[in-house]
């Protein structure tokens, strides 16, 4: 199925200006230039989506993968309606958490997921994953959505040197020394 960029243009324009931002203060919290967020907004056809892309959904308020779903002819799906598709679903998360310890557990469900990844470990000497970090970003419950985007800005930050740290082969010894 073809993507439609233009159809994610129309919706990250109306959604930027339903924020009474500007291109360039947009770009700003993406940390791209204004004439990036343009480009978006033209319909730009990109190869894959990007990172910058993704940044979009907490910024509007949109679920993860919202921009998937427009690109795919649907709407953005607002964070406020992330819940379970169906008690069935609820049900196999409750049973999956249970394995996690208490403090885990309430992080996970107070707040707003605003992102999560997983990075690979490989053994020592070795560049075959041998373990995995699972993390889950979230805001506070009562977080506003500028609070929100401030929150993605600075999970970004945090990410890309935790991704440094793991390209260098360092993770353990640079995380001991801390």
């Amino acid at each position: 199925m073809d993507r439609d960029w233009a159809r994610l243009g129309q919706a990250v324009q109306a959604a930027r200006k339903k924020m009474g931002l500007t291109q360039a203060q947009l770009g700003e919290q993406l940390e791209v230039s204004r004439a990036t967020v343009q480009l978006i907004e033209h319909g730009k056809e990109f190869v894959n989506v990007t990172r910058t892309h993704r940044a979009l959904e907490p910024i509007f308020g949109w679920c993860r993968g919202s921009v998937e779903a427009v690109l795919n002819g649907g709407e953005p799906t607002p964070l406020s309606a992330d819940a379970p598709d169906s008690a069935t679903e609820a049900e196999q998360g409750e049973e999956s958490q249970e394995l996690l310890p208490l403090r885990i557990r309430q992080a996970l469900g107070d707040g707003h997921l605003l992102d999560s990844t997983v990075i690979d470990l490989p053994a020592e000497g070795s560049d075959e994953p041998d373990a995995q970090i699972v993390i889950v970003v979230r805001s506070k419950p009562d977080a506003t959505p500028e609070r929100m985007r401030q929150s993605v800005a600075a999970w970004e930050r945090v990410e890309r040197q935790l991704r440094a740290i793991r390209a260098q082969g360092d993770a353990p010894s640079a995380l001991d020394d801390e």
